[in-house]
């Protein structure tokens, strides 16, 4: 029985190979080359990083001038600083400051029973602005900054009405020719903008810390030249200025490969 199977089974396979056909293949033929389409991303050039400082390191000079105190005597305020600032550029990223002023007040302030009289006095403040874009193209910018400021001073209280409510009477007494001085610290931020080439125009908002000030037997001052009044630890400052500049921008740029 097996062996009958096993007959069938050749019997099969030879069949199958005699209906076979082979196809020749002719080896001088040309092979036809279809292109495979494959999806390419060019990949774009990273923006070259700047490796030091884009400017030089004496970059400029500014010269501001604080307009703020002198609008408002113009409306009625009656104390203030008149200040003028030369400030240094290193590397567009240090800014060394000197703000270099005079303080005065002939002033009654509200609420209380006496005229304060400040000679005009002299007033130093220095100190360092920072600029984070430093190495920006644009030349207006935020800032931050500390400054030092002292200031001596001499003033005078007039006018000081005292009553008496037992006579019924009033009288009026002076205390003049009073010496003083201070010292004080200040926090700021700002803003410069570049107005017209070499012009600009900017704003501070100062945090001022009284370090110390001498008190008289009598008296203490209440307003400070540089510092201002005791009423509120916040200043401001407006300026208009113009920049000398010394040199052109150095671009220390490393150079990156284009990823193909």
């Amino acid at each position: 029985m097996r062996s009958k199977i096993f007959i069938l089974f050749l019997g099969v396979i030879f069949a199958s190979v005699a209906q076979r056909r082979v196809t020749p293949v002719d080896p001088t033929a040309k092979k036809e080359i279809v292109p495979v389409q494959t999806d390419s991303v060019v990949a774009e050039p990273e923006e070259p990083e700047i490796k030091g400082y884009l400017y030089p390191l004496f970059n400029g000079l500014s010269v501001n001038v604080n307009i703020l105190d002198g609008i408002a005597n113009l409306f009625g305020q009656s104390y203030g600083n008149y200040e003028i600032a030369a400030e240094l550029d290193l590397h567009n990223r240090f800014f060394p400051v000197w703000e270099i002023g005079i303080g005065h007040a002939d002033n009654t302030p509200e609420g209380l029973n006496f005229t304060y009289r400040n000679k005009a006095s002299l007033y130093n403040r220095v100190g360092m602005n920072y600029n984070f874009g430093y190495n920006k193209t644009a030349m207006s910018f935020f800032y931050i900054g500390i400054r030092y400021g002292f200031s001596f001073f001499t003033y005078d209280i007039d006018n000081i009405l005292v009553e008496s409510p037992y006579w019924g009477e009033s009288e009026k007494l002076q205390i003049t020719g009073q010496k003083s001085w201070a010292h004080w610290g200040e926090l700021l931020g700002g803003l410069r903008v570049q107005v017209y080439k070499n012009f600009y125009m900017g704003w501070t908002v100062r945090y001022r810390l009284m370090f110390s000030h001498k008190k008289n037997t009598y008296s203490q001052p209440w307003y400070i030249p540089g510092f201002g009044t005791d009423s509120s630890p916040f200043g401001f400052t407006y300026t208009v200025g113009y920049r000398f500049s010394f040199g052109k921008k150095e671009k220390k740029i490393e150079s990156q490969p284009v990823a193909e």
